[in-house]
C-alpha cells in the first residue's frame, strides 16, 4: 500500500543530527563520503527507513540517489574549496563556511524527503515479513563496496 506524504524532512533532520553524533558515526560518515563517495545524507536515510521497517528496492534506491544529483555536485565543490581555505581562515570565518555547507546538506535531505515521499513503499509488516530486520544501509553500502562501516554506521 503506498504511502503519500508520510515522511517529514524536521523528523529526518532531527534523526540525523541526534545520530550523526553518536560514537564513531561522524568519523564513519566522513569514510563513507571520502573513501567511498558515498553520501551522508543518503547513508542516514537509509538507517532512517531500517528503523522505521522500511525496505527500499534498488529502483527505488536509484532515484533517491538521483534527487541527490542538483546539489551534490555543489556539495563536492564547496567541500573541496572550504579544504583548500582552512588554513587562511580563523575559526569564525571557517566555520561561516561549514554552516553553509549544513545548509547544502540540510537542502539534500528535504530534495530525499520530497523525492521519498512520492514512491510507493509500504512498511515490511505490510509485506508480510513481520519480524524482518529492514536492510536498506547494508544494502546502499553494498553498492559503494563499503560493507565493512555498517557496523559503525548503525552505532548500536
Amino acid at each position: 500500500m503506498p504511502i503519500a506524504n508520510l515522511f517529514n524532512h524536521d523528523a529526518f533532520w532531527q534523526f540525523s543530527y541526534a545520530h550523526y553524533f553518536k560514537a564513531d558515526v561522524e568519523a564513519t560518515c566522513l569514510c563513507l563520503q571520502t573513501f567511498h563517495h558515498g553520501s551522508v545524507n543518503m547513508a542516514l536515510l537509509m538507517l532512517w527507513l531500517d528503523d522505521q521497517g522500511y525496505l527500499l528496492t534498488s529502483e527505488q534506491r536509484s532515484q533517491l540517489i538521483l534527487a541527490l544529483a542538483p546539489t551534490d555536485s555543489l556539495l563536492q565543490q564547496y567541500r573541496t574549496m572550504r579544504r583548500a581555505l582552512k588554513p587562511q581562515l580563523d575559526q569564525a570565518g571557517y566555520q561561516q563556511l561549514m554552516d553553509f555547507e549544513l545548509a547544502v546538506e540540510r537542502q539534500q535531505q528535504h530534495d530525499l524527503i520530497a523525492q521519498l515521499n512520492t514512491l510507493p513503499l509500504s512498511t515490511l509488516a505490510e509485506q508480510g515479513h513481520p519480524t524482518a530486520i529492514a536492510t536498506n544501509l547494508v544494502r546502499y553500502c553494498q553498492s559503494l563496496g563499503a560493507l565493512s562501516l555498517v557496523e559503525k554506521l548503525q552505532a548500536r
